[in-house]
């Protein structure tokens, strides 16, 4: 008989959706601990335009990989996956359950099924590829990526800098295109047991409570928070600054738009960005939907998947459908 794996239970879903409030409440339920799956979350001075927990959410519930690292250092995949499996190798040892909570879902399928070696990386070429982004700008790097790899930069942002780098990175090192890499790798690996919940609302409700909660940003004083950061020489070149929000807040900052357009747009690109989350998840087959306000009707299936073996079978999650 193949070893037990550690389970965790993913709760996931698009922005706005209100993974925070209900994950706390099923936490309390079953003696859980929150790792937060947010690539957002993970940078310290950044709390009001990443929907960040507050201090109150915190205490009710531990969160852990939340202010992991500054705003100017580099964080992907690969690194949130080891963090993830370290704090969750800790979580089991000390018979507290972990929930995996976020909308990141390649930060989710590194932490599930692992992520494909590349060999050797060069600094030389990163400094290089990062040059050139400060220089011409994340739109015109994601035009290059389009031309050696097309399908890469559909699924691609083309302000997602740290991504684009990466795929780049990775062609010139490898001369394969990201996304055919993808496809051998498979990710295939299942090192845990899981049981997948996600959030959804109806599409209009998503919406109305994503331009409410960008208002909601603005009256907590994101702008502050913005002239902070750039107070503190984060420029609005880094990743983390061009995310939605801080690159919008910057522009009205800056002149280079109103402050009327700076929250009409980032109304409109965080409502797309919760389209793009849900096309990721609804990919993903194991995935019991449900709403915020009804997940702890899940929980008697919950506490069936915490009680049951957790040998190599198939998918424990197949058991909530």
């Amino acid at each position: 008989m193949l070893p037990a794996k550690q389970k965790i239970i993913v709760i996931c879903g698009p922005t706005g959706v209100g993974k925070t409030a209900a994950a706390i409440t099923i936490s309390r339920m079953l003696n859980g601990q929150i790792v937060s799956a947010d690539s957002m979350q993970i940078y310290r001075f950044m709390d009001i335009g990443t929907a960040k927990p507050t201090p109150q959410e915190q205490r009710r519930v531990r969160h852990h990989l939340i202010d992991v690292v500054d705003p100017d250092q580099d964080f992907d995949a690969a690194r949130y996956a080891r963090s993830a499996r370290k704090v969750i190798a800790d979580l089991h040892h000390r018979r507290i359950v972990p929930l995996v909570v976020g909308g990141s879902g390649l930060y989710i399928k590194a932490l599930l099924h692992g992520v494909f070696p590349v060999g050797n990386r060069s600094k030389m070429l990163r400094t290089e590829l990062k040059d050139r982004l400060h220089r011409e700008g994340a739109p015109r790097l994601h035009r290059m990526l389009a031309a050696c790899d097309p399908e890469a930069a559909r699924r691609i942002h083309p302000n997602d800098s740290l991504r684009i780098l990466r795929a780049l990175e990775v062609f010139q090192l490898t001369g394969r295109p990201l996304s055919e890499l993808h496809k051998r790798h498979g990710f295939r690996e299942k090192r845990y047991a899981v049981l997948k919940i996600g959030l959804a609302l109806d599409r209009g409700k998503l919406y109305a409570r994503i331009d409410a909660r960008v208002e909601q940003m603005i009256a907590r004083g994101l702008e502050a928070e913005v002239r902070g950061l750039l107070g503190r020489g984060y420029g609005a070149h880094l990743k983390s600054m061009q995310s939605i929000g801080y690159r919008h807040m910057v522009d009205a900052i800056r002149g280079r738009t109103d402050y009327n357009e700076a929250l009409r747009t980032m109304k409109r690109d965080t409502r797309r960005y919760a389209k793009r989350q849900l096309t990721w998840f609804n990919a993903d087959a194991d995935i019991t939907w449900t709403q915020p306000h009804s997940l702890d009707e899940l929980l008697p299936q919950i506490m069936a998947f915490l009680e049951a073996d957790a040998y190599d079978a198939p998918p424990l999650t197949r058991r909530l459908k």
